[in-house]
């Protein structure tokens, strides 16, 4: 009996010391444990800040790219706090090996007038740390127009956390990265955002903006583009030391920014958060997109 409880006790000793990427994990639990993170994080802004990473990247609609705490603390009261929770969350995705993953949700503002949004949704992506807390690394906001007051807390048949590992070896956030700009290319050269949009998403990606039942899969990805002229220009690109993978490489995320041109005449200028899986086929697809517009660029003369 002392000699199996000494085994026992050397396996357990042995197993704290194995790395998360080895241990099969429990996907459900791993969400359960996600979205409940989530929740303690929409609690209040002190939550919420300390739930970030010190080099998290926080997307604001109006904003650049915040990357750092020092660059996105200041900013961190633009959300109009003051609703308890401040978002709920309705998903997670999580990687194969438990120790990353991307919760979305409805956000829950304040607003000051009736010309002010008071809804929207978010997307955010976390990482394990070693003892076992979940932080923000990226988290993005999305504002519905000030006439949508309400959006569903739940998600019709939401993308599932079925990403391939990647081989020994592999390079994800490069890989990530790199279909990204090709996704960017293909519709600033060829086939535009319909085009894209439609050949990169996964068959149960989402397209995460105002509208109340999200864009999923290639056919509605395209249709949302249906009304861009032909012979306007969609282009972005990824900021390649802003991509995050799983250690795994079954999920992870690309951060960019985009230049919007239906026409000459009417330009705009965004940043967005895709979410990316590894499918069987070994390629990436997207499986969440969001973003919002970012100040004109500044032209040294």
């Amino acid at each position: 009996m002392r000699k199996t409880m000494t085994h026992l006790l050397r396996a357990l000793r042995l197993s704290a010391l194995v790395p998360i990427a080895l241990v099969a994990q429990d996907t459900t639990a791993t969400k359960a444990a996600l979205i409940a993170a989530d929740r303690e994080a929409a609690a209040n802004e002190m939550a919420w800040s300390a739930t970030l990473a010190p080099r998290a990247t926080v997307l604001l609609p109006g904003q650049e790219i915040l990357h750092g705490r020092a660059a996105f603390a200041p900013h961190l009261t633009r959300l109009a706090w003051g609703r308890t929770p401040a978002w709920t969350p309705v998903h997670a995705a999580v990687a194969a090996n438990g120790g990353f993953g991307c919760t979305t949700g409805v956000l829950h503002l304040v607003a000051t007038d009736s010309t002010q949004p008071s809804t929207g949704r978010y997307l955010a992506c976390w990482r394990r740390t070693r003892n076992a807390q979940w932080r923000i690394i990226a988290w993005s906001a999305a504002l519905a127009p000030p006439a949508v007051k309400t959006l569903p807390d739940s998600l019709g048949n939401p993308p599932g956390s079925t990403g391939v590992r990647a081989g020994r070896g592999a390079r994800p956030a490069r890989a990530m990265a790199d279909a990204d700009r090709a996704f960017g290319r293909f519709s600033a050269d060829s086939g535009g955002p319909a085009g894209a949009f439609s050949r990169w998403i996964a068959a149960d990606g989402m397209m995460l903006g105002a509208r109340a039942v999200p864009a999923q899969g290639p056919a509605d990805a395209r249709a949302a583009f249906a009304a861009f002229p032909p012979t306007g220009r969609f282009e972005w690109a990824p900021v390649d030391s802003l991509t995050v993978a799983a250690r795994d490489g079954s999920l992870g995320f690309t951060i960019g920014e985009a230049r919007i041109a239906p026409t000459p005449e009417s330009v705009s200028y965004s940043k967005y958060l895709t979410v990316w899986r590894r499918e069987r086929d070994g390629s990436y697809r997207w499986i969440f997109d969001t973003g919002s517009d970012r100040p004109v660029p500044h032209v040294p003369r």
